[in-house]
């Protein structure tokens, strides 16, 4: 079970570069690739493996077919320019105003004007030094760059199979040469799905990075209220983390209502550092590969999880599952129980072994 409301739109993939974006929708990485040590990005520099980040600029990519910008932050200012879905902007800053729709008043300044930030995922540009070799069981890596085209085969002319997302984690089991002579990875997911992307757009995460987060506390839960639309986690009667959700939708298909989180008291029974969602109607499918950090809790695969393909936290609009934004998925995946070995990354509790609590109230 997961969400989105439309399928992602991997036909866009190939489109013609837009000349009225900074930033055109064939491939980020095809405007840097030819020079690791130049671009036309504002601050772009190699991040080598083990440097600390240094500040970056901060980009939007358009999640939605076409935007409005406007030159005030606030949707009855002029509408001074339009986006599209997989444009980039570069957000100048983050701003208070008041929002299209009253569960976020979060707005973007760019170039072209204000958006309204559950329009944009926020994400970075930063290329990574290509490892030399792959350790045996693969690595695995997270996208860090807006996107970037997964390709059938290590050549920029291939077919694409999937866009790539910035905080996609995804499985890489091999290092290749490619057609134009730079590094590409392998990926290779769960459902047999390989494809291949250029080494600098995925950052390999060392184990150390998902090192428990206290994992001696006790008791933890997971508190969810679909009224509100955020996340609680505790460890006995002190609040540790909070974060705004989108959770199940609840549309009406063949009129009855699906796509509901479920309510209740349960448990955590299976963690996955990546998964490759899919299913759905002809209406209403969504394929989604590297989703990360899922902690499933209910029978029905409902879960806990990063989410790439939207920024629109505060109302529901999920298939199902609790949406979080990246950073939060990944610190509730390393808190919550059980621990989850690095390698392969996968953990399947049996009754009568029960992980985190997690309670979902309307």
């Amino acid at each position: 079970m997961t969400e989105a409301r439309r399928r992602p739109r991997h036909d866009r993939a190939n489109a013609q570069d837009d000349p009225a974006s900074p930033i055109g929708r064939r491939g980020f990485l095809s405007v840097s690739l030819a020079s690791l040590a130049s671009s036309g990005l504002p601050g772009r520099a190699i991040r080598l493996a083990g440097a600390a980040p240094e500040a970056k600029a901060l980009w939007a990519r358009i999640t939605e077919d076409r935007v409005d910008l406007f030159s005030r932050p606030r949707p009855d200012s002029a509408r001074v320019s339009t986006a599209t879905y997989d444009d980039v902007l570069e957000i100048l800053r983050e701003t208070v105003g008041r929002g299209l729709l009253p569960h976020n008043h979060m707005w973007y300044e760019t170039p072209r004007g204000y958006l309204w930030s559950s329009f944009g995922q926020p994400a970075q540009d930063l290329p990574n030094t290509p490892l030399e070799t792959i350790p045996d069981g693969g690595i695995w890596t997270e996208v860090s760059v807006p996107f970037v085209d997964g390709r059938r085969e290590a050549d920029p002319a291939s077919p694409v199979r999937y866009r790539l997302y910035w905080a996609m984690i995804l499985n890489v089991d091999q290092r290749v040469i490619g057609a134009d002579g730079r590094v590409w990875y392998r990926v290779h997911d769960e459902n047999a799905v390989k494809l291949f992307a250029p080494a600098e757009a995925l950052r390999p995460i060392p184990e150390d990075e998902l090192t428990p987060i206290r994992p001696e506390s006790d008791p933890k839960s997971i508190r969810v209220n679909l009224t509100r639309q955020d996340l609680s986690a505790w460890e006995g009667p002190v609040e540790v983390y909070y974060c705004r959700i989108a959770s199940g939708f609840g549309f009406l298909e063949d009129g009855e209502k699906v796509w509901n989180t479920p309510v209740g008291r349960m448990w955590t029974w299976r963690k996955m550092i990546s998964r490759h969602m899919s299913g759905g109607t002809l209406v209403s499918g969504y394929d989604l590969p590297g989703v990360g950090w899922a902690i499933l809790f209910s029978g029905s695969g409902a879960a806990v999880h990063s989410t790439y393909w939207h920024n629109d936290f505060g109302t529901p609009r999920s298939h199902g599952c609790i949406n979080t934004p990246p950073d939060a998925a990944k610190w509730l995946f390393r808190w919550s129980l059980p621990a989850v070995e690095y390698k392969p990354g996968d953990l399947t509790l049996h009754w009568p072994d029960t992980g985190t609590q997690v309670i979902v109230e309307e």
